[in-house]
């Protein structure tokens, strides 16, 4: 149905477009990916004739050239465009904008059928048929904007983001809609931010980086390239590694390192967080290294271990009690050391390792203020 062959678009020094060649099947949809500013809306902006190629290229739709037609006979060739923004006449009625589709003369014949099929496909344009197109929602002006392209019977149509700005529920219903238009047997090309989306919904996809075509192919070899997924489905990297049971029944003092030589921290209900630091050390946990040690080893200063209360920060360093010294067996022959001098606990401005100047240390012998 269209075929594009080494087309070359620049704004005035810049190139936006490097000898794109793609080709859409009739029926079939079509999904461009790319990062921004890798050239997908002027992609579809020359197809549908508002920007002009350079000479060399040729853009074919149904066998005829027609990289140098005005926009108007693109629309009338069968080519709709449904632009980033929706681009709608926002002093207009819905239906009024609507009407606006069916304008071209081949496609007033069937105007009324064409409106009755929208209407069916977006029930809530039926509802506010009378409502000014620039005082509904966004999710709303995109059902208009889709609904105006298809008022004028295309052969292809081309969508450019239209979830853009859209919550994930109305996401959905608009995917939705494009499944229903593509199980019709319209031709799409989409270029979209929701990746995952415009894969269900496609037949073959094109990767657009750098105004290039660098991979074609179906979407279960594009959705299983590494590099695809890197860049457009965040899978790839290392995942975390999941924690045994064995390693959640340990004591907190006894918690085991992780590759990076910090210590895994349980915080309140046994769950554990492998990259929270500890924001009040625990009684009887493993003492720190001394301080020039750890300024030697690069070890920071806060103690990585169960957290006073339980609660955690993972950027705060410990305000709890610290560890005193190392405790280290005494040998079988020496004396049973004397009970230490119990002492008085005082008031500490910490609750959980968090400093509230009004606080006292849960711990603390009740006393009359």
């Amino acid at each position: 149905m269209l075929r594009l062959e080494n087309v070359t678009v620049a704004y005035g020094k810049h190139q936006a477009l490097h000898r794109v060649s793609l080709e859409v099947a009739p029926g079939r949809t079509t999904v461009i990916l790319g990062a921004n500013g890798a050239g997908k809306t002027t992609l579809l902006n020359t197809i549908a004739g508002l920007v002009r190629p350079q000479p060399g290229g040729h853009i074919l739709f149904e066998g005829r050239s027609i990289e140098a037609e005005p926009t108007h006979r693109m629309v009338a060739a069968g080519i709709a465009l449904v632009p980033e923004g929706r681009r709608l006449f926002g002093q207009m009625t819905v239906m009024d904008n609507l009407r606006m589709g069916a304008y071209i003369r081949h496609a007033r014949a069937a105007e009324e059928r064409r409106m009755a099929g929208v209407l069916a496909m977006f029930p809530r344009l039926a509802e506010r048929r009378g409502q000014l197109a620039n005082t509904m929602s966004g999710g709303e002006q995109q059902m208009v904007a889709i609904a105006r392209a298809l008022m004028s019977g295309p052969k292809l149509l081309l969508l450019d983001e239209p979830s853009l700005g859209l919550s994930p529920l109305l996401v959905k219903d608009l995917f939705a809609a494009l499944h229903k238009i593509k199980a019709q047997g319209q031709s799409l090309i989409l270029v979209e931010q929701s990746v995952r989306q415009s894969l269900r919904l496609a037949d073959y996809v094109y990767v657009l980086e750098n105004g290039r075509i660098v991979r074609g192919g179906r979407p279960a070899e594009i959705e299983g390239d590494e590099a695809i997924q890197k860049a457009y489905l965040g899978l790839a990297g290392r995942r975390p590694q999941a924690t045994s049971a064995a390693t959640l029944a340990m004591p907190a003092g006894r918690l085991p390192e992780t590759t990076d030589g910090m210590r895994r921290v349980r915080a309140a209900g046994g769950f554990r967080s492998l990259y929270a630091r500890s924001v009040g050390a625990a009684p009887g946990a493993e003492p720190a290294a001394p301080k020039e040690e750890r300024a030697m080893t690069g070890e920071p200063t806060f103690f990585a271990n169960a957290a006073g209360g339980g609660f955690f920060h993972p950027f705060a360093r410990s305000v709890g009690h610290k560890p005193t010294a190392p405790v280290c067996p005494a040998p079988a022959s020496a004396a049973a050391p004397q009970a230490a001098p119990a002492v008085r606990r005082e008031k500490i401005p910490t609750t959980g390792g968090f400093i509230n100047p009004r606080a006292m240390n849960p711990q603390a012998r009740p006393e009359r203020l």
